[in-house]
């Protein structure tokens, strides 16, 4: 016999709705883009579909990735807010998923370090201050005013850099040539803007006006911004994240090498010598050895030294590597899945109750961010038959 509550549901009368848990296990996959590929693609390749029959036979659950590194649209870096929506994903990843969510991995390279897309007001203004009280930068100051327009709809208000196009409009162009002359001058505007905001930015942590997160802003990578929302910041960050590293031994000794700046950060010298950076260096070395040892145990760290090569990492010359990534990388994953999704998924007893219940919640969602207009239509009615 059918119970009430079951007659009710069919019948679209839920007055209390359960929670259904999520069947999908998203991972976001952190790395800087180039000295990865070839772990990136053997994960591709040799991993996720096994994950993805885990997943599966074993629980009935979906298994996805991101990585964001395969590319993201034109519009995004038009507007700067490529690192908004790797962030975005990484909340999506941690919001969803019913285990594992982040997992970063890193060789010697920093990433990216880009201009802010977004200031908070007073700090730009002091920033703006300092830059505009030297006498030689007032062509910089008369730049930084140009590209970042101030927002007070934001609370508290923030200046925003503006997209490119509006100032360079040539960089949406169907023509090759007239894009790479409007990226190129993008390039060394953008350079100057970033420039001139860490030097007054240090000035202003020296002066004690700002705090260290706030200067981290301008200093820190795209990469250790994720690592950041998606390990450092969670509570539960042993149970869902996890780190590979990856080191040539003798890297050092072949900075000449053709393949090398894929792999490192690299500064040339004025002869072309090239040398490391020593600046990204340091913030990468604090993210390796401090900040993320500080907030996973070791059985979440995975590390690996491997010899250089002239071909940098290659399949070939770094068979076994790849085998043993591959391997630990499954069985971390596995394990972390084993451990977490017992207590989040909701048995099914009943396939169909399960999915009227699902399409309950979806009703109940979409009608909470429903707001009438009753004000309107009655103006309008009005309007009408008068």
């Amino acid at each position: 016999m059918i119970s009430s509550d079951y007659q009710d549901a069919l019948r679209g009368r839920y007055q209390q709705l359960p929670d259904v848990r999520s069947k999908v296990v998203r991972i976001f996959l952190s790395s800087t883009f180039s000295d990865t590929m070839v772990e990136r693609d053997s994960l591709i390749e040799n991993v996720f579909p096994k994950l993805k029959s885990y997943c599966r036979e074993k629980y009935g659950l979906e298994f996805q990735y991101a990585d964001m590194r395969w590319g993201i649209p034109t519009e995004s870096n038009n507007n700067h807010s490529e690192t908004e929506t790797c962030l975005k994903e990484i909340e999506l990843c941690q919001k969803y998923c019913v285990a594992t969510n982040f997992v970063v991995l890193l060789g010697h390279r920093y990433g990216s370090r880009p201009t802010p897309a977004t200031i908070r007001a007073s700090l730009f203004e002091q920033l703006y201050s300092i830059i505009c009280s030297d006498i030689n930068d007032k062509d910089d100051a008369q730049l930084l005013s140009q590209w970042y327009q101030l927002d007070t709809n934001c609370i508290p208000a923030v200046y925003i850099l503006r997209a490119i196009s509006s100032v360079l409009p040539k960089i949406l162009s169907l023509d090759t040539n007239e894009v790479k002359r409007a990226e190129k001058e993008w390039k060394k505007i953008n350079t100057r803007i970033r420039t001139r905001l860490r030097q007054a930015a240090t000035k202003c942590l020296e002066q004690q006006q700002i705090q260290e997160n706030e200067y981290d802003d301008f200093f820190v990578s795209v990469t250790e911004k994720e690592i950041i929302n998606g390990i450092l910041s969670v509570p539960n960050a042993n149970e869902r994240t996890l780190c590979f590293l990856r080191e040539f031994e003798d890297i050092h000794e072949h900075l000449s090498d053709n393949k090398a700046s894929k792999y490192i950060d690299l500064e040339y010298l004025n002869d072309g010598t090239p040398i490391i950076d020593n600046e990204v260096e340091k913030l990468l070395n604090r993210l390796k050895y401090t900040r993320i040892p500080n907030v996973l145990q070791s059985e979440n760290i995975y590390k690996y030294k491997i010899h250089w090569t002239s071909k940098g990492i290659n399949r070939d010359d770094h068979i076994q590597h790849i085998k043993q990534f591959n391997n630990d990388f499954y069985h971390a994953i596995q394990q972390q899945i084993d451990q977490c999704v017992q207590s989040r998924i909701m048995p099914v007893s009943d396939p169909l109750h399960h999915e009227i219940i699902e399409h309950a919640i979806q009703c109940k969602t979409y009608v909470a961010k429903f707001h009438g207009r009753t004000d309107i239509l009655n103006s309008a009615r009005y309007i009408m038959f008068s």
